[in-house]
């Protein structure tokens, strides 16, 4: 409108073409505004990205909620895939609770295709979620606002790798919480006071603090960094969305503490949401790292916190600033410490 005026009032008062001062206030008066509409613009993209991550999250409680009503109890958060988590005869690198969610996310098709019976890391499961699948990226697992490229696994089996993990529990310790129910492993801690951990068969009686109080699943879709302060992903790179933990030949939720105790796409909470830097590029002494640890930090590339799953199905933005002790009874289900959301 200003720009619409300045040119009608010199198209009244002379008959001369512009001057190069008045082309050069014209073009100043665009930048500015430029300049002003330019942050709006992206703050709508980051708002509209940001709306595709929580509306995945609700898919993913929707599902659960699901799958919970069939089977009387949510899937496991990773698994070996002994029965009841799937038809292997022996310990096996088995599938997260994203393969078992896929029937209930309007995947059964792909689910249809998988061998519970071997491991993720073999050809044989690649006809549903590899290569000979063409390597499929599932939105459902993919996050818009992560700055981290979507890319696929660097094994042989090329599956996508997800920007969404479950929660485990938290590490006795972390966050004012003690007398934690643990594995202690080579690559970190894998807690069992959470939702959905190794060889879980949690049901909604099990989570007595109320499902409204409890956290199940958080974004974890940007950057760390290393002790050089180099960035690095570590979303479960090495093997994907679908990789489980091989763990011991039983359907226990104990770990052997070794790297067999790798518990891949899930976490137990041992750091701050948020928390970049600086871990090392091992899984010990951090419990982070690409072959993938079992402590990686929730974080998000939404500025000031993350989105996360609880289990009655709701959604809510977790701040970064949220107190530690605050957000350690989010992710216990049982220690009695009922806490408000912030």
């Amino acid at each position: 409108m200003l720009i619409f005026l300045y040119l009608v009032l010199f198209m009244k008062t002379r008959n001369a073409g512009f001057t190069l001062v008045e082309l050069l206030v014209v073009i100043a008066i665009i930048g500015v505004l430029i300049a002003l509409l330019l942050p709006a613009v992206q703050q709508a993209r980051e708002a509209a990205r940001r709306s595709q991550c929580v509306n995945n999250l609700k898919q993913h409680g929707l599902g659960l909620h699901n799958f919970h009503d069939t089977y009387l109890r949510l899937p496991p958060g990773t698994s070996n895939n002994r029965p009841p988590f799937g038809t292997a005869t022996s310990n096996k690198w088995g599938s997260t609770w994203m393969v078992h969610l896929l029937p209930y996310v309007e995947l059964g098709n792909v689910y249809d295709l998988i061998d519970l019976s071997e491991h993720w890391n073999e050809g044989s499961v690649s006809d549903a979620c590899g290569a000979d699948a063409g390597s499929p990226v599932f939105g459902i697992y993919e996050c818009p606002s992560a700055s981290v490229s979507q890319e696929l696994s660097s094994h042989e089996v090329k599956t996508m790798i997800a920007d969404y993990i479950s929660i485990a529990g938290v590490v006795n310790g972390f966050a004012g919480v003690t007398g934690a129910t643990e594995n202690a492993t080579t690559v970190g801690n894998a807690a069992m006071n959470g939702v959905l951990y190794y060889n879980s068969k949690t049901n909604f009686a099990h989570v007595t603090d109320g499902t409204s109080n409890t956290m199940m699943v958080s974004e974890v879709g940007a950057w760390l960094k290393n002790a050089s302060g180099t960035k690095v992903d570590y979303r479960s790179t090495t093997y994907g969305f679908n990789m489980g933990t091989i763990g011991n030949n039983d359907n226990k939720t104990t770990l052997p503490n070794s790297t067999s105790g790798r518990c891949f796409n899930t976490a137990s909470l041992r750091y701050s949401i948020n928390q970049i830097e600086p871990f090392d590029s091992a899984c010990d002494p951090d419990g982070v790292c690409s072959n993938f640890g079992n402590n990686s930090p929730l974080r998000s590339d939404h500025p000031g916190g993350v989105n996360v799953l609880f289990v009655d199905g709701s959604v809510h933005f977790i701040p970064e600033t949220i107190d530690l002790a605050t957000f350690g009874n989010l992710g216990v289900r049982n220690d009695g410490n009922v806490v408000q959301l912030p």
